[in-house]
């Protein structure tokens, strides 16, 4: 029987990476009071079920009173052990506390067991700390097992998530249109005070509107043409005229951007390094009410990343706000050391073609990535791997 034995601690990756890559029969998790309180091992069961492995039974979860204690330690491993003597073990030193680590290679060097240990930065690269050479998991988690082992949740149903994605597809030459408009054109227009224009909005994005030949464009010919075919519109002189339900209504009135980003990623996600690209996850805290929506999530190097895409003129927000909304939802997700991104095709953020200092100052501060209009009419000209891995992630591979 193989039985594998892992340290919990706040990064789950390791140890999820472990369980997929040396398929044991039997797991064994050693859980300080600490990790008890935050429900590692609970997070970290549900993570696995998810990927496909459910222990049930086959799981005992070792409680550790004191984590900076060798004599609890020792002994807390010796009652693990003590449960399958004759098992081939594998003990993952990777997780815990320094003297967790230490206890585990002392006590498991002396039983003859496999000895692992993973490198942060690389989790899917096995080194052998007792002599045997390094082995690499080939397993790449999904963005639910990630939040999962967090104890993190996805709000929204499977289903309509699927359904955006699809619509994303079917519009992604309409949408690649638009962003390499220079300027992209305001295609959707509501009349009236800001009251009424705010209420029209809202509307039309609940229920959907029979738009008017005035609410329309002005647009170039390829984008009125390829709007015109993505929604079956009718022409009317210079602009179109028809039903939008209320997707088309959200792709006409900014959603285009994230129809653009989420196919340019997904469509070069193996040579980008990137899996799992998806639109509108609303991840929340397990038990918790307040959720946050994602506009574009993905994973990358063993870690998530998420885009908010503000689109237009963005007259409302001459600070970039936005900024604020964006550390906000991935505040809670900090330990897990999301990458953030702003995709804008605001004017606001400029000042001589560049960031401005203060907008640039707290995005570093943030760690936020800002996409200005520029870089995403470049990516739409042009959507190639390479021009979307240096505008996406070499600044931050430099670092």
């Amino acid at each position: 029987m193989k039985v594998l034995l892992c340290l919990l601690s706040d990064q789950h990756v390791p140890n999820l990476l472990s369980v997929h890559h040396f398929r044991p029969d039997r797991l064994v998790l050693v859980e300080s009071t600490e990790m008890r309180r935050k429900q590692a091992s609970k997070n970290f069961l549900s993570a696995l079920k998810l990927g496909g492995h459910d222990f049930g039974d086959n799981c005992h979860v070792q409680q550790l009173d004191r984590e900076d204690d060798l004599a609890a330690i020792r002994h807390a491993l010796q009652q693990a052990y003590a449960r399958c003597p004759g098992g081939e073990w594998i003990a993952n030193l990777t997780g815990g506390t320094k003297p967790m680590s230490i206890a585990a290679y002392e006590f498991f060097s002396a039983v003859g067991a496999r000895l692992i240990y993973v490198n942060i930065p690389v989790p899917n690269v096995f080194l052998g700390l007792d002599g045997q050479a390094a082995e690499t998991c080939g397993y790449r988690p999904s963005i639910k097992e990630f939040l999962a082992g967090y104890g993190f949740e996805s709000r929204k149903a499977d289903e309509a998530i699927r359904q955006a994605e699809n619509r994303a597809r079917m519009w992604w030459d309409c949408a690649q249109l638009i962003a390499a408009s220079d300027p992209p054109p305001r295609l959707l227009h509501f009349s009236g005070s800001p009251e009424e224009k705010r209420k029209q909005w809202n509307r039309a994005r609940d229920t959907g509107l029979d738009m008017l030949p005035e609410q329309f464009g002005p647009a170039a010919p390829e984008v009125c043409d390829a709007v015109r075919a993505c929604f079956d519109l009718q022409v009317a002189g210079n602009a179109l005229k028809g039903r939008l339900d209320k997707y088309a209504v959200d792709f006409l009135t900014g959603g285009w951007l994230e129809a653009f980003l989420f196919g340019l990623l997904e469509r070069h996600a193996p040579a980008l390094n990137c899996w799992d690209v998806r639109l509108g996850i609303c991840p929340g805290k397990v038990g918790a009410s307040a959720d946050n929506e994602f506009d574009i999530t993905f994973m990358r190097g063993y870690g998530l990343a998420m885009i908010e895409c503000k689109s237009g003129a963005q007259e409302h927000d001459p600070d970039a706000g936005a900024l604020y909304k964006i550390e906000a939802a991935v505040r809670q997700f900090r330990a897990l050391r999301v990458r953030s991104y702003l995709a804008t095709t605001s004017g606001n953020v400029l000042e001589a073609g560049k960031l401005k200092p203060a907008i640039r100052n707290r995005a570093d501060l943030y760690g936020c990535r800002v996409l200005v209009a520029d870089e995403i009419r470049q990516l739409a000209g042009n959507p190639d791997s390479e021009l979307t891995r240096r505008f996406f992630f070499d600044s931050q591979e430099e670092k």
